[in-house]
């Protein structure tokens, strides 16, 4: 029995040829099928498959979303209707503010730093100090957003919303600094 169903499927994946031989069918491309089916909208359109439908010249209702879980429909039409955002949406907006202003912050020290190491008559070991004690502190500031941002990660209900922790050595490599300006004078 089973075999004879099998044998079913095979035949129902071949099409006759004009000869009466048995092929199998062709695939159809993405392309193909699009425009199999603009064919068939267009030819229903035309014999009026459309025509005197439920609402037909009512606006649409755009609100509701009909992937909305119906227990948060009414919780999300509340914080719309009272222009309120999830705790979660501030808190990311909060976090990426702060993450680009302390990228802000680091280009600018940044290009004080190798201004001044480049200028004549600098004290150079009082400036590898300086910048020392800089990176202690961005490692600092990084270290309690990483924090932070592992504690938004976790109540995010979308993961692709998830924020990247930050290292050091790739801030550095975006904003063109180096770790030591030892390296820099190579």
């Amino acid at each position: 029995m089973a075999d004879r169903g099998k044998e079913t499927a095979r035949k129902g994946r071949l099409q006759e040829s004009a000869r009466g031989e048995a092929r199998p069918r062709r695939r159809r491309g993405l392309n193909e099928w699009q425009d199999l089916i603009t064919e068939q909208l267009d030819d229903a359109a035309a014999k009026g498959a459309f025509d005197n439908l439920p609402g037909s010249g009512r606006p649409l209702r755009l609100n509701e979303h009909p992937n909305e879980p119906s227990d948060m429909r009414m919780a999300n039409k509340l914080l719309k209707d009272n222009e309120l955002t999830p705790a979660w949406v501030g808190d990311r907006k909060a976090l990426q503010t702060e993450i680009e202003a302390l990228r802000t912050a680091m280009q600018n020290q940044w290009t004080l730093t190798s201004a001044r190491a480049s200028a004549p008559g600098t004290d150079a070991e009082a400036l590898k100090k300086t910048w020392g004690r800089t990176l202690l502190h961005w490692e600092e500031q990084i270290a309690d957003l990483n924090r932070r941002i592992v504690n938004l990660n976790i109540t995010l209900p979308i993961w692709r919303m998830e924020l990247h922790r930050l290292r050091l050595d790739e801030e550095l490599e975006r904003i063109g600094a180096v770790r030591t300006l030892a390296e820099n004078e190579r």
